[in-house]
């Protein structure tokens, strides 16, 4: 008997698959709970809710978000009786009454202000319906134009996923107001913490580990919003009064500054449905917007336009605050240390940089080498020039310690010109001396300053068409302002968040789920391609019946943890389907293929379906990407456990997509940091030849066995063998390689043979020794998913001498037992 390809799904525990009690689908049982009193009390604001919103997307807007008792042909509970719909939309942006805020803010009380500005007020509330605080934000100006910046601001923020980033619970419109509700950081800003005085509040100075934390937890909220989504999104206002912190001092980067987008144009093109991408782009502009001390000199110059180095000048001056402990501009110091980047560069030229750092924190609370480590990144990323500051990438691995070595010299600040002059205002009157120092941009052009930098120029590529979300937008000085309300977009983006589809809608989409639109078997489940509307192309995955308890498990668990996610390298949920008896997982597709076909299925040694070494590199470089977000950057840490080939799909562009959640499990954070297992049953689950020695051994999810399943997918990629191929002598590909390792043959006798020597061998022997290493037996040995990106960007020479320790054949075989002992018993089956 002959197969293709063998995978092993190794069986649950017993007590999971037996039968158990859960309500029918044909009339589920709701479970009875204590209604609170004030839980309906937003009921009769849905209808007007609905027609506010209408008026600012269009005729087609959020329908489903305001028609909470839409009709279903069937509803869907998993095994603990929850409906699916409450289960997965749980976390998304909603729309709340204006009702329910009323209450929880005591009516918008005075004694519930957080803060106020020039956007209006902040207020807490808590949530009456089950007790969660939250912080409302009441936008205080109106108008046509604000409409648009309220959409967009929507648009850019409702999907946002990332663990520094406060999250939008939602919004409210009430006549002509518009609100916003966001998560409630116990802390509040970190501009109220760090330039608090202790003779003012008795309360201590922010110890210096929190001060790191804070700083590294931003620069990774930076890379998130410029790197790791389709869309890069600038920020255009990051200084210390938008950074939240919540009640363990972890960095919430917030206020995408709505206000600010009042006097921008959004013009919105839709293009053809098969690409489904957006634009949004802006209208020349002169005016200013920010905050002086945080923005960057070029956004002084006529027509300037935003980009990634303008967050990161934003961000260095953030950088220098903390480490000082001083405002960006303040009036309160002599005239020479009012601006604070120019104070500091005087020091650094006089090579006194530790003067700068702040005189509050105790001496030995710290390293001198690394307040100086901290004040030289600050420095680097505001240079006068922005194509000579570094991007987020390089400074998040440099505070993460995953690039060692010296940081690249500062020049001398004596050639730049001034951040800000100082010049005494002669005419003004009645004002103290120091309150009437006049601020005035430099307008010196850039110097010529010869250093020469490793992170002058990205890998990153923004979006496939290069899209832009601008945020933070410019402020207003009255002119040119009657011009918009003739330019006004008639559409606007969705809030889009997954839903359920309709199976008639999955039938024409698929027609009928013919065999001309099936793509692969994907994860439990035979997957098929179409366009939902005419416009959005999906990939549907047909689970099995409802009635199975398993594959209820697997639909539920998949639904509710890809809903929650939001990365570049994932797939995207769009929805799900539980009629006609059958689970239906719908995602965003934009795909080729999967790797594993482009891998494994050809028909010849040659030709031009052949993925070609960039393409390889780029896709592990990416994976590798997702892992990370998975592993640290998300609210939970999120154990794949089912990282193939297989799970892989490729754009047109060849770009990846890391799809099959199913397996997925999500590890809360506890108050120290720390992760402990939603999930105590230990059941093995996955695809034999991706799983680690000691998952089979014990069934514990943890980061290490993804790093080796992504090792065994680095090493397929360079090879063009399969993980586990019972045709060939040897089935294991991990035992292949490690025979070639003891044997001490050359590396490149491993190369996929279809690559014809069209390589590059630096990069191949980097993926190969990387592959080793990650598929170590001893979990030990492998290295963080954090040290493997820094890895691939080329930061790989401690990497060379610190993961090659060999195994012996002994130690191996020994680790690797249950493995081998499971080919052993297919080969007595007789299976090829």
């Amino acid at each position: 008997m002959k197969v293709n390809r063998l995978c092993f799904i190794l069986p649950a525990d017993f007590n999971e698959i037996a039968p158990l009690d859960y309500p029918p689908v044909e009339k589920p049982v709701k479970k009875e709970g204590k209604k609170h009193p004030y839980r309906d009390c937003g009921a009769h604001f849905v209808g007007f809710i609905g027609d506010s919103l209408r008026r600012f997307y269009g005729s087609r807007c959020l329908l489903h978000c305001c028609n909470p008792r839409r009709q279903q042909s069937s509803v869907f509970h998993d095994l603990e009786g929850v409906q699916m719909s409450e289960k997965v939309g749980g976390d998304n942006p909603r729309i709340f009454s204006y009702a329910e805020l009323y209450i929880g803010s005591k009516g918008f009380c005075q004694d519930e202000i957080l803060g106020s500005g020039g956007f209006g007020r902040v207020y807490k509330a808590v949530l009456p319906s089950d007790g969660t605080v939250v912080a409302v934000k009441c936008l205080a100006e109106k108008g046509e134009r604000f409409e648009k910046t309220f959409a967009a601001e929507l648009v850019a923020v409702a999907h946002l996923r990332h663990r520094n980033l406060v999250r939008l619970r939602g919004w409210c419109v009430h006549e002509d107001q518009l609100l916003l509700v966001y998560d409630y950081m116990p802390n509040r800003s970190l501009d109220r913490v760090l330039f608090r005085r202790p003779e003012n509040t008795g309360a201590p100075p922010l110890n210096w580990d929190r001060r790191r934390k804070i700083v590294r937890g931003l620069a990774a909220a930076l890379f998130y919003l410029h790197e790791q989504l389709e869309t890069q999104i600038i920020h255009r206002d990051v200084k210390t009064s938008n950074v939240m912190l919540d009640s363990q001092y972890n960095a919430r980067l917030g206020d995408f500054g709505l206000a600010r987008w009042l006097e921008h144009e959004l013009e919105y093109q839709i293009r053809t449905p098969a690409t489904k991408r957006h634009q949004f782009r802006l209208v020349d502009t002169t005016r200013i917007g920010g905050t002086i001390g945080y923005l960057p000199p070029e956004s002084f110059q006529k027509r300037s336009v935003a980009t990634t180095k303008s967050d990161v000048f934003s961000f260095g001056v953030v950088v220098l605050e903390v480490v000082s402990g001083r405002r960006a501009v303040d009036l309160t110091f002599p005239d020479e240390q009012i601006i604070l980047l120019d104070w500091i560069r005087r020091l650094s030229d006089e090579d006194k940089l530790l003067q700068a750092g702040d005189s509050r924190l105790v001496d030995g609370s710290y390293k001198l080498a690394d307040m100086e480590r901290f004040l030289h990144i600050g420095l680097l990323c505001t240079l006068h020039n922005p194509l000579l500051r570094p991007n987020m990438k390089w400074v998040a691995e440099v505070l993460s310690g995953n690039i060692s070595g010296k940081l690249p010299t500062l020049p001398s600040f004596e050639s730049h010109p001034l951040y800000i002059s100082l010049s005494s205002s002669s005419n003004t009157s009645g004002s103290k001396s120091t309150a009437s120092s006049r601020l005035s941009t430099a307008t010196a052009t850039t110097s010529s300053v010869n250093i020469t930098v490793p992170f002058a120029s990205s890998d990153y590529v923004t979006a496939t068409e290069e899209t832009i979300y601008e945020t933070a937008e410019f402020g207003v000085n009255g002119s040119n302002l009657s011009t918009s309300s003739s330019r006004r977009p008639t559409n606007f983006f969705m809030v889009d968040t997954p839903r359920e589809i309709p199976f008639k809608e999955l039938i024409v989409a698929t027609d009928n789920f013919a065999e001309s639109r099936r793509v692969a078997e994907l994860d439990f489940g035979t997957a098929y391609q179409g366009f939902l509307d005419n416009r959005h192309h999906i990939l549907v995955k047909r689970l099995g019946m409802t009635k199975c308890p398993a594959l209820r498990t697997r639909f539920s668990s998949e639904l509710q943890n890809l809903a929650r996610l939001r990365h570049r390298n994932l797939i995207q949920l769009r929805g799900w389907c539980t009629e006609q008896g059958e689970m239906l997982v719908v995602y965003d597709y934009s795909a080729n293929q999967l790797l594993s076909h482009l891998l494994f299925h050809h028909n010849n040694i040659t030709g031009s379906s052949i993925l070609q070494w960039r393409h390889r590199y780029n896709i592990i470089k990416s994976l590798a990407s997702a892992i990370l977000y998975l592993h640290e950057e998300w609210d939970e840490q999120v154990i794949h456990r089912n990282i193939t080939s297989s799970a892989i799909i490729l754009d047109p562009d060849m770009n990846p997509r890391l799809s099959s959640f199913a397996l997925a499990e999500f590890l809360t954070r506890n108050d120290h940091g720390h992760h402990a297992a939603t999930n105590k049953n230990k059941s093995v689950r996955g695809i034999f030849g991706y799983m680690s020695p000691e998952y089979i051994e014990s069934g514990e999810a943890t980061a290490m066995a993804d790093v080796y399943s992504f090792g065994v997918v680095v090493l397929e990629v360079v090879s063009g063998y399969m993980a586990a191929d019972f045709r060939q002598p040897e089935v294991l590909l991990v035992k292949r390689v490690h025979n070639f390792e003891t044997r001490k043959r050359p590396f490149e006798e491993l190369v996929d043979i279809r690559l014809k020597e069209e390589y590059n061998t630096e990069e191949f022997l980097r993926l190969t020794k990387l592959g080793i290493a990650c598929t170590r037996s001893d979990p030990k040995l492998r290295p963080t998913i954090r040290q493997i990106v820094s890895i691939l960007d080329g930061n790989d020479k401690s990497f060379m001498e610190e993961w090659q320790r060999k195994e012996g054949s002994e130690e191996w075989k020994e680790r690797n037992a249950c493995s081998l002992s499971l080919v052993r018993r297919i080969h007595a089956l007789g299976l090829h």
